[in-house]
């Protein structure tokens, strides 16, 4: 069975930054209720060893009931009443390794409940054998930032359907780069649609669909306006099939 979030993107109202992601990895739709949880996720779902991620993933109660006690501290409610703790991500690494990540923003770090909170997280997880993290938007980098905001349009599957992008297009895109390896991908878009006399921004809007869906592989730790064209990586084929297989 398809793994289901304990939380669904509009089962709750948010900051309006709520958005869902299709995996490369998983092939299935992933719901974050934060910009900042896409920076972790975008970097393991294009990491070679991840295995499976899943977000909003819930706690046992009894287990969280039992390290409550162990600690000492009250065990979240929600108007009275017990409720599930969960953790943002959690990744299956190949060869058995777990890592689970707790996102929060750095203010939030500040309020005493969130903080025993993550401490039943870490003893939950550390017990398991897993590895325990806490993210914030600070250990975003520069860079990272500026790569998602260019591919968070492509990335949410909700905003997808408002660009007309084919299969052909990006098929055609690829063979287009492959030609020139050296070139810089950002400033070669801009001389191909002049050559194939396309309206501006065409090629580049191709580019970042296909790295947004994983049809090229890009080294998103690198800002996309250096990236070369032989650091892209052609993975259309798999993709496809892929896509064909979960629509089947």
């Amino acid at each position: 069975m398809e793994y289901l979030p304990f939380i669904l993107v509009g089962e709750f109202s948010s900051s309006g930054e709520s958005i869902r992601v299709k995996s490369i990895t998983v092939g299935r739709i992933h719901h974050f209720h934060s910009g900042i949880e896409l920076a972790p996720f975008l970097v393991f779902d294009r990491h070679k060893d991840t295995v499976d991620i899943r977000e909003q993933f819930p706690l046992p109660l009894q287990d969280t009931l039992n390290i409550c006690r162990q600690l000492g501290i009250r065990h979240p409610q929600v108007k009275g009443e017990l409720s599930i703790v969960s953790t943002d991500l959690l990744i299956d690494i190949s060869g058995g390794k777990q890592i689970a990540i707790a996102v929060k923003k750095a203010e939030s770090l500040d309020n005493k409940r969130i903080l025993e909170k993550l401490q039943v997280e870490k003893a939950y997880w550390e017990a398991s054998g897993a590895s325990w993290f806490v993210f914030t938007e600070r250990d975003i980098s520069e860079t990272l930032k500026v790569n998602l905001k260019w591919l968070k349009p492509f990335l949410n599957v909700d905003t997808q359907s408002a660009y007309d992008i084919s299969d052909n297009d990006v098929i055609s895109l690829i063979k287009r780069i492959q030609q020139y390896p050296n070139n810089q991908a950002m400033r070669l878009c801009g001389i191909l649609d002049d050559e194939y006399q396309l309206e501006p921004g065409s090629h580049a809007e191709f580019l970042r669909f296909s790295v947004a869906r994983g049809y090229l592989e890009a080294p998103i730790g690198k800002q996309f306006t250096k990236w070369k064209c032989a650091e892209l990586t052609d993975r259309s084929e798999t993709i496809f099939k892929e896509e064909a297989g979960y629509a089947s």
